[in-house]
């Protein structure tokens, strides 16, 4: 198996189309999705287990902003390990940005989640598709 590669030797132009990254892995509780849920989305279905059997979801789910702030929790923990011993401004990587986010399956208490990041070449993507 190689090394890994550390940020501290690579700069921008290095940084291959498609080169994927594990953020790691994350297990929603019942008490956390109440406690974000009355904090900053409080809709019944975020924040009532027994009121939110009544709904589409048929019980308690995460908020996409619940999902969201995980994830960048955990992009953030990553680029801080990734980056370890960098101080000259790439420790917290390129602009990143979520697009296109889509939930097919709701996120229960007890589910776990595995974030990741692809890095896309944009421009090409777009050539293709035309």
């Amino acid at each position: 198996m190689s090394e890994p590669t550390f940020l501290r030797s690579r700069w921008f132009e290095d940084i291959p189309v498609s080169e994927f990254h594990v953020f790691g892995s994350y297990t929603f509780s019942e008490q956390e999705i109440i406690d974000f849920g009355k904090m900053y989305t409080p809709q019944i279905y975020y924040t009532d287990p027994e009121a939110a059997l009544d709904t589409r979801y048929r019980g308690l789910v995460a908020s996409k902003w619940h999902i969201c702030a995980i994830w960048m929790r955990q992009m953030v923990d990553y680029m801080e390990r990734y980056a370890l011993g960098v101080e000259d401004g790439r420790r917290n990587g390129a602009g990143v940005r979520i697009e296109d986010l889509e939930q097919f399956v709701p996120v229960k208490p007890g589910h776990t989640i595995t974030f990741t990041h692809e890095i896309i070449d944009k421009l090409s993507r777009l050539i293709r598709e035309k």
